[in-house]
């Protein structure tokens, strides 16, 4: 018996107790690494889904005729990834609509490009006849990284792709 007292009084003042300290001055680190890497990954996610669909929008309007009825067209392939949006399509993206795509051309009078492209701000989209003004989509992060961290660092940052091709009619 004397041998399990002496084994507990021994183990009590051991070095044990420095890893548990340790653990507890590194684990809020590590977490808020943790969240940096998952915003940073969703927000390239973001970017990468954006970028496709403004590719793709403008792949579209590339071989058809700028009308009305295919800019609205071109619009839904942006937003949710058909030629036309209904109340029950999901947008690709939260918060992304067709208020956001920005169409535009060069050329005239013969139309050289298109370009689908989500503006920065909302003020320098200037679009084409028939298309309407578009305004900016800011990235929406599940962790406030700047709230964690005490600052006023924020990831809620505008994402704005932009794809131009040839025009391929006329």
């Amino acid at each position: 018996m004397k041998s399990a007292i002496t084994r507990a009084i021994s183990w009590a003042r051991g070095e044990d107790g420095h890893a548990l300290a340790e653990l507890a001055i590194i684990v809020p680190f590590l977490v808020v690494m943790l969240a940096a890497v998952c915003e940073i990954g969703r927000f390239f996610q973001n970017y990468t889904t954006l970028a496709k669909s403004t590719r793709a929008a403008t792949r579209y309007l590339s071989n058809h005729q700028l009308t009305t009825l295919e800019l609205d067209r071109a619009q839904s392939v942006a937003v949710c990834g058909k030629l036309a949006c209904t109340d029950t399509d999901k947008p690709l993206l939260p918060n992304l609509s067709k208020g956001n795509i920005c169409i535009e051309k060069t050329g005239s009078p013969k139309t050289l490009t298109v370009t689908v492209r989500i503006p920065r701000t909302d003020s320098p989209c200037s679009p084409m006849t028939g298309a309407s003004k578009a305004s900016a989509y800011v990235y929406s992060p599940i962790f406030d990284i700047g709230a964690i961290l005490g600052s006023s660092f924020s990831l809620k940052v505008p994402i704005a792709p932009r794809t131009t091709m040839y025009y391929m009619i006329d």
